[in-house]
């Protein structure tokens, strides 16, 4: 899968598809929002991505990525996400592991709706951010996430429900995401990810 997401513009105010934060966790994610500096949603000095710490879920979606399929599973191939980095999902039927130890990209298992793959994903580590806008950042480990992919053609559409009961006052619904399909031959080409200088990413006083 190859493409890019359209991202909404930049904006101080909190945007209507910004995560529905509880009151004293909103007042953190202000505080993180004014230290960005610039226009840039990926250009804060807080953003683990800057320290080379994988996307997660839901922040790694489907673009930039290789999706090889099987009866057993779902193997998903990041070329920069930010380094090359990978998922597994288990459509075996497995249920997710009840002493489960948290990760970046958490424990996932599908099932099938006809043509769309929902995606039940646990376990993730509060080390990610949620996203790519200002607003769509932390979290806590009791993050859970239910995806949905579906294929049209050569688009690949996911949307996706998180639940976070430690910060969030309601689910948090997103999407849709829609990808092009690479074209015949592409390939992933993974690119090491090295730590970012952030020292321009704090505005002098």
């Amino acid at each position: 899968v190859a493409g890019v997401p359209a991202e909404a513009p930049a904006s101080n105010s909190i945007p209507a598809s910004a995560p529905p934060y509880k009151p004293e966790y909103m007042t953190k994610v202000q505080q993180i929002v004014a230290g960005i500096y610039g226009d840039a949603n990926t250009s804060s000095p807080f953003d683990p991505m800057n320290d080379c710490k994988p996307d997660g879920v839901p922040r790694a979606g489907i673009s930039g990525s290789h999706i090889i399929m099987n009866p057993s599973g779902v193997a998903v191939m990041y070329e920069n996400g930010p380094g090359p980095v990978y998922r597994t999902i288990y459509t075996d039927g497995r249920p997710h592991p009840s002493d489960l130890d948290t990760s970046y990209m958490g424990h996932s298992i599908g099932t099938w709706d006809g043509d769309t793959l929902v995606i039940d994903t646990i376990g993730l580590n509060d080390e990610t951010w949620l996203g790519r806008n200002k607003y769509s950042n932390i979290h806590s480990d009791k993050l859970h996430v239910v995806e949905r992919w579906s294929r049209q053609g050569d688009v690949m559409t996911r949307s996706f429900v998180a639940e976070d009961p430690v910060m969030f006052s309601q689910p948090w619904i997103a999407g849709p995401e829609k990808v092009t399909i690479g074209n015949k031959g592409d390939y992933v080409q993974p690119q090491m990810c090295r730590t970012n200088d952030k020292a321009h990413l704090i505005q002098q006083t």
